[in-house]
């Protein structure tokens, strides 16, 4: 007949029943959180009695102690590596319609074509007549100027900058070179013979014609237009001029005749004169 020893006998037997006890409390001692190092002495299947009678006696955890207080903050760490590129997010649903704008002017439902009062045209223009020969300074306006501006030619002399209003032929009131002068003096009632009749000339002409030929401006009602580059020569407005009109609501032409080359090569036969243009309705 076989005889079983008992688990219990088993422990027993290395330790003795003192050593039994010792060891029971030392593993529920690890159990319950120190060395686990005091059942070593154990072969698996005695450690796995003690286990199951140190679970059977050991007491339940006691309850959670009290926070310490909180540590300093510690240094930053370093920078981490940049992440991955994320994927596309998914398009947005179409906002709604908007309403509808106002019509322009020139469309169907405004086919009004005109420069409102106070809207100011900007523009270029030129000419190069040839040797004996003139040239016409076409201005267009893409928006009629109505009713139809004064046009004013910008000349300076002596240091005093003036207008000459462009009239129809033989319209004019300078006598001194033409009688049949085609234009007057901006802002004067003849032809300026004192220094305060000049003053009074540019005073009126820089009220109409602010700007310059980089920055063409004109004042309400008014065409003004800015002579600039030129190669040669031709003859340029003035009080002999016999051939100029006044301004249409679309636009004028102005008449330039060739003076003196410009010079070298090609072309030199040939005069250029550029110039810019305002009109403000």
């Amino acid at each position: 007949m076989k005889l079983v020893r008992s688990p219990i006998r088993a422990i027993r037997e290395p330790f003795g029943t003192a050593g039994l006890i010792v060891a029971c409390i030392a593993l529920i001692t690890a159990l319950a959180g120190g060395a686990y190092a005091a059942s070593g002495g154990l072969n698996a299947t005695q450690k796995k009695e003690v286990k199951k009678i140190a679970k059977k006696f050991a007491g339940k955890p006691g309850p959670a102690g009290a926070a310490g207080p909180v540590g300093p903050k510690g240094d930053a760490g370093a920078k981490g590596d940049q992440g991955a590129k994320g994927d596309p997010g998914t398009p947005g649903a179409p906002g709604a319609k908007g309403d509808t704008g106002e019509a322009g002017m020139c469309s169907e439902k405004n086919p009004d074509c005109t420069l409102p009062p106070g809207a100011t045209l900007t523009g270029i223009w030129s000419v190069a007549p040839g040797q004996n020969e003139t040239d016409l300074a076409n201005i267009s306006f893409p928006l009629a100027a109505s009713p139809a501006p004064v046009a004013v030619y910008a000349a300076e002399e002596f240091g005093v900058k003036f207008g000459y209003e462009l009239l129809n032929p033989g319209e004019g009131d300078f006598t001194v070179n033409s009688p049949d002068t085609s234009v007057a003096i901006y802002g004067t009632n003849g032809v300026p013979a004192t220094q305060q009749e000049f003053e009074d000339a540019e005073e009126a002409f820089l009220e109409a014609c602010p700007g310059s030929f980089d920055e063409p401006e004109a004042d309400s009602g008014v065409l003004c237009i800015y002579p600039g580059g030129e190669a040669g020569s031709v003859e340029q407005i003035g009080s002999e001029s016999t051939d100029t009109e006044t301004a249409h609501e679309f636009g004028i032409t102005i008449p330039f005749a060739f003076s003196q080359p410009a010079g070298g090569g090609r072309g030199e036969s040939v005069a250029i004169l550029r110039g810019s243009w305002a009109v403000t309705g």
